[in-house]
């Protein structure tokens, strides 16, 4: 479901981003290119936002709360996120490298068409959320719950899967060459043929 937002995010109020600031509380408002890059927040609660252009590179985020937000083209690599609750949030060509979401809840989230190589979403709640069109290469999702997502579009080479929950989740549109899984994990996953076999040869699994 995507973000429950005006058509037109140019009906939202634009507000600035104050740089200073150790808290965002931000609410049905959009703003556009800032350099937030390196800073250190202990609050950040968006609702009904649309973030366009800003970076967030190297951040620190202690807590956060989202809820129907957009960013666009917004660089939140190598960022920490701590605890961050998202529901109903779109991360649409993003610079995503090396970010960690740690002990993170994310649910109905869209990542698409963007840098997402060597993210962290270890031990993470990543439910009904999309891939699309991303490169997740070396990414972390192990022992993370991927009930219901989807991967379209994306590769997943030498990512780690281990211990994830893949039940409902399906994996057909993605690379899953080198992928670290074991056989337990993908079961009530859903794969295309190719990649049956794929995870048989990985697995070691003798096909008569």
């Amino acid at each position: 479901m995507p973000p429950d937002l005006p058509g037109d995010p140019g009906l939202l109020e634009q507000v600035p981003l104050d740089p200073e600031t150790d808290r965002l509380n931000l609410e049905d408002c959009r703003t556009g290119a800032v350099s937030l890059a390196g800073i250190s927040l202990q609050e950040f609660s968006a609702t009904g936002v649309v973030l366009e252009g800003v970076s967030l590179a190297g951040a620190v985020v202690r807590s956060a709360r989202w809820r129907d937000v957009r960013f666009v083209k917004c660089d939140l690599s190598n960022a920490v996120l701590r605890g961050v609750e998202a529901r109903r949030v779109e991360l649409v060509d993003c610079r995503l490298r090396g970010m960690k979401a740690v002990e993170c809840r994310w649910e109905e989230v869209l990542v698409e068409g963007s840098d997402a190589r060597y993210v962290q979403f270890r031990d993470g709640i990543v439910r009904k959320c999309e891939f699309r069109n991303n490169r997740t290469e070396e990414s972390d999702f192990a022992g993370a719950d991927l009930t219901n997502s989807v991967f379209a579009g994306c590769g997943l080479h030498r990512a780690d899967l281990t211990g994830a929950r893949l039940e409902g989740a399906d994996l057909r549109g993605a690379d899953l060459e080198g992928i670290q899984v074991r056989a337990e994990d993908v079961r009530g996953a859903t794969v295309n043929a190719a990649q049956a076999m794929e995870l048989a040869r990985l697995l070691g699994l003798k096909i008569g």
